[in-house]
C-alpha cells in the first residue's frame, strides 16, 4: 500500500499543502476547524510525517540540545527536564541531553555539536562557557539559553536564581532570630576554575555576614565521594571554642545529612543549632527543613523551553533574561537562638 504524503492529506482536507503542514506541526494562524479537518484527514490516511523530510524543507532539526554539568539523576535536573519536556513535546520538538561532568565530556560536546549542528537551539545549565567556547557557539548562529549559569556572552536569553541574594536573605532571616555565629557548608567540587562556575551562595553568605557584623565560624565542604565527610565536617565545626548557632547549607540534600549527623551525636535542632538549606526540594518537605524556596525547577524548565522555541521562531523576547523569585520557608529546623 502506498504511503500517504502531505499532499494527500491536504487534498483530502481541502486545504493547501502549506496549511496542512502548519496544522500538523501545531503552528499558529490556523483556524481550529481547519486544523481539525487536517488532523482527521491525516488519521484516515494513516499519515506519519517524515522528520528528515520536514527538517530538510524547513532547515530545522526540530531538536533542542541541552548541556548540563550536574548529575542528571538529581532532583533539580529531573524536575528541570520535566519542565523542558512539557513545552518541547507540545511543540513537537525532541530534547537531546549532553552531560559535561568532566573535562573529557565537555570537550567532546564542543567538538560534536558544532560539527554536526544537529539542534536548533542550545540550553546550557550549571556553568559558564570559556571565551573560546562562546566564540564557537556564536559562530554557529544557534540561539542559546542559559539556566542558572554565570553570564555567557553568546546567550540570547537566560533563566536564573539569584543565588547570592537568596543566601544573603537566609542569613538575614537567621540573624533576625538572634543568631550571631554562623557556619556555611558547601560541596567539594573536583571541577575547579571559573569556566565551571562558582558557588555564588557562599559569596552571598560571606558578604552578608560581613555586612551585618556577624561571626563567621568557617566555611566547610562535604565531599560527595566520601561517606564520612559529613561526619568529619560536623566534628570540626563543633570542636571550635565558639560553636555556631546557625548553619547555612548549600543544597537541601546536604542539609539533610548535616541534620542527621548532628542528631546522631545528641545535638538538638533547632534548640541547640539551626540548620538552613536551599532549594525547597522534596528532601526539605520530608523533614520540614528550613530552606530557601525558589521558583520550582519544573517551571524554570518551562520558561527556558519557551524562550528557546521563540528564539528558534525568530521572535523577539519581551523578557530575555529572567531572574526567578525566591522565598524563605521557615520550616522546623530553625528557630530563635537559645544561649
Amino acid at each position: 500500500m502506498k504511503r500517504a504524503t502531505i499532499n494527500d492529506v491536504a487534498l483530502t482536507a481541502g486545504v493547501s499543502t502549506f496549511t496542512a503542514s502548519r496544522a500538523l506541526r501545531g503552528k499558529d494562524h490556523v483556524a481550529a476547524a481547519t486544523r481539525d479537518k487536517v488532523l482527521k484527514a491525516a488519521k484516515e490516511l494513516n499519515y506519519t510525517a517524515s522528520r528528515s523530510a520536514a527538517a530538510l524543507a524547513s532547515g530545522r532539526t526540530n531538536r533542542i540540545a541541552m548541556l548540563a554539568r550536574e548529575r542528571l539523576a538529581g532532583w533539580f535536573m529531573g524536575e528541570l527536564f520535566d519542565g523542558l519536556y512539557d513545552e518541547l513535546s507540545r511543540a513537537r520538538y525532541d530534547l537531546t541531553v549532553y552531560r559535561a561532568g568532566s573535562v573529557e565530556e565537555r570537550a567532546e560536546f564542543f567538538t560534536r555539536l558544532p560539527a554536526n549542528r544537529n539542534a536548533d537551539a542550545l540550553i546550557v545549565s550549571g556553568f559558564s562557557a570559556t571565551d573560546e567556547e562562546a566564540d564557537t557557539l556564536a559562530s554557529m548562529g544557534m540561539p542559546i539559553v542559559s539556566v542558572n549559569s554565570p553570564y555567557i556572552s553568546c546567550c540570547q536569553a537566560s533563566v536564573a536564581i539569584d543565588d547570592e541574594a537568596a543566601e544573603a536573605m537566609a542569613v538575614r532571616y537567621l540573624a533576625a532570630l538572634g543568631h550571631r555565629r554562623f557556619c556555611y557548608v558547601g560541596r567539594t567540587d573536583p571541577l575547579t576554575g571559573k569556566e565551571w562556575g562558582f558557588d555564588a551562595r557562599a559569596r552571598g553568605y560571606k558578604d552578608e555576614i560581613v555586612s551585618l557584623g556577624l561571626t563567621d565560624c568557617g566555611i566547610h565542604f562535604i565531599d560527595s565521594e566520601s561517606p564520612r565527610s559529613a561526619e568529619q565536617v560536623i566534628a570540626t565545626m563543633l570542636a571550635q571554642p565558639e560553636r555556631p548557632t546557625a548553619i547555612c547549607v548549600w543544597p537541601d540534600y546536604y542539609a539533610l545529612r548535616v541534620v542527621h549527623e548532628l542528631q546522631a551525636i545528641g545535638v538538638r535542632i533547632p534548640e541547640d543549632v539551626s540548620v538552613f538549606g536551599f532549594d525547597g526540594s522534596d528532601v526539605a518537605e520530608s523533614i520540614g527543613l528550613s530552606t530557601m524556596v525558589p521558583t520550582p525547577p519544573r517551571e524554570i524548565g518551562q520558561i527556558a523551553a519557551r524562550k528557546a522555541l521563540n528564539l528558534v521562531e525568530g521572535k523577539t523576547l519581551d523578557d530575555p533574561h529572567t531572574t526567578v523569585p525566591v522565598a524563605v520557608e521557615p520550616g522546623a529546623t530553625s528557630g530563635p537562638v537559645r544561649e
